[in-house]
């Protein structure tokens, strides 16, 4: 279960960075993947999509490094 506290700690830090409140489909993405990390640097404002697409890749380019590994290997991927 998330907790609403920390949710609502990385938007606050994120309104103070940008200068705004955040905008209705807007999301705060930690750079570095660690939540607990609120620091200003760490934080990025991205719409929903663009945030989404972005974890897809990474989770594609896993994917891919899977793969190779396999195939350097001569395992059976799947």
């Amino acid at each position: 279960m998330r907790d609403r506290k920390s949710d609502t700690a990385h938007r606050s830090a994120a309104e103070r960075k940008i200068g705004r409140t955040l905008r209705k489909g807007e999301v705060v993405d930690h750079l570095n993947e660690d939540k607990t990390d609120q620091s200003p640097i760490n934080l990025d404002v991205k719409s929903r999509s663009v945030h989404t697409s972005g974890h897809n890749k990474m989770r594609g380019l896993s994917k891919l490094r899977k793969a190779l590994r396999a195939f350097k290997n001569r395992e059976k991927v799947y």
